[in-house]
């Protein structure tokens, strides 16, 4: 299966975003010629996403099944909006400011007292 052939309708992916720099879309018909046609998930804006080069289609999304995952390297994608949305939702969601890559440890600074040590 090459590249190209992941992006039919429905498949999950990330689209740069001015502010947020990166939001969620789904791709509402298969990619044909240099043209992907998405729904923004949060606005449900639809988009028309010209694609000059192929080697650079928009970043896929994990399964929902890997998100918030405490090891990087077990999501099936390792790309830059995957590692900072799967850091998002293990901070903000779960309160949870170590997250594994592999051996490394990536610590999130709450810069508040969390009480994950002990009593405060």
């Amino acid at each position: 299966m090459t590249t190209k052939e992941l992006y039919t309708k429905g498949a999950r992916i990330w689209v740069e975003h001015p502010e947020k720099v990166w939001e969620s879309a789904t791709v509402t018909s298969d990619y044909r010629s240099g043209v992907l046609i998405v729904k923004i998930d949060q606005s449900g804006e639809i988009r028309q996403i010209k694609i000059k080069d192929e080697s650079k289609m928009p970043p896929l999304r994990n399964p929902s099944l890997l998100i918030g995952q405490n090891d990087l390297t077990s999501l099936s994608y390792l790309h830059e909006p995957a590692v900072l949305h799967n850091l998002r939702v293990r901070f903000c969601d779960r309160n949870a400011i170590y997250t594994y890559c592999g051996i490394v440890l990536v610590a999130i600074n709450p810069y508040y007292d969390l009480p994950i040590y002990g009593k405060l």
